[in-house]
Order: structure tokens, then C-alpha cells, then sequence
């Protein structure tokens, strides 16, 4: 007899290589959050990939570092630029707590307890 579970979900696995991604827009927010970048780029894949490369960099820091566990979405609280001429952009004044141009970016679920 076989151990499979039938009502046991599948571990998700990424497309294959060469294979279309497809991610809906399903609020305004993020439509604008696409207009945003697809300013610097000029489509929707470009800013997509380099998202992704971003947010994958920095889970796989914490999860190296183990200041997360393995499998568990850090929060991330920050990010940084560099200016044209490739230095790091000034740190903000620690007096001003909220800028008007960032907003926080709620976790995409909460983990059950």
C-alpha cells in the first residue's frame, strides 16, 4: 500500500527554466508599486527579475546567517541606494520616524502559531 496522504499538498517548485512566470495584479497598490519601477525599466519583467534577485539575497543572508530559521520570511525593514555616481545614499535623520514615500509592507500571511 502506498504512505501517500491524498489530501497532502505538494511542496511548491519554482517554473522550470525558460518558462513564463505569472503573477496577477490584484490591487491597486500594486499596480502602482509596477508603475514605479517600470519607470527606471520600461516593462514588467525586468523590475520583476531583479525583485525577485533582491528578496531572494536577503533570505538567503538570514537564513545563512540563522537569524531566521530555515523556511521562515525574515521582515525585511530596510534597503538602501547608491546615487549615480555609486555612493551609498545619506542616512536618514533618526529624529524623522516616517517619510511620506515609504510605507510599510505588511508580511504576505501570518505564520500559524
Amino acid at each position: 500500500m502506498a504512505d501517500t496522504n491524498p489530501t497532502q499538498r505538494p511542496a511548491p517548485a519554482p517554473p522550470a527554466v525558460g518558462r513564463s512566470l505569472s503573477v496577477r495584479v490584484n490591487t491597486e497598490d500594486m499596480r502602482d508599486d509596477l508603475a514605479v519601477v517600470m519607470r527606471a525599466h520600461g516593462d514588467a519583467a525586468e523590475p520583476t527579475r531583479l525583485a525577485l534577485r533582491l528578496l531572494a539575497d536577503a533570505y538567503r543572508r538570514a537564513w545563512t546567517y540563522d537569524d531566521v530559521p530555515d523556511g521562515t520570511a525574515p521582515h525585511i525593514i530596510a534597503m538602501r541606494y547608491a546615487l549615480p555616481d555609486g555612493t551609498p545614499e545619506t542616512m536618514p535623520d533618526p529624529r524623522h520616524t516616517r517619510y511620506p514615500h515609504v510605507r510599510d509592507t505588511p508580511a504576505p500571511y501570518d505564520a500559524p502559531a
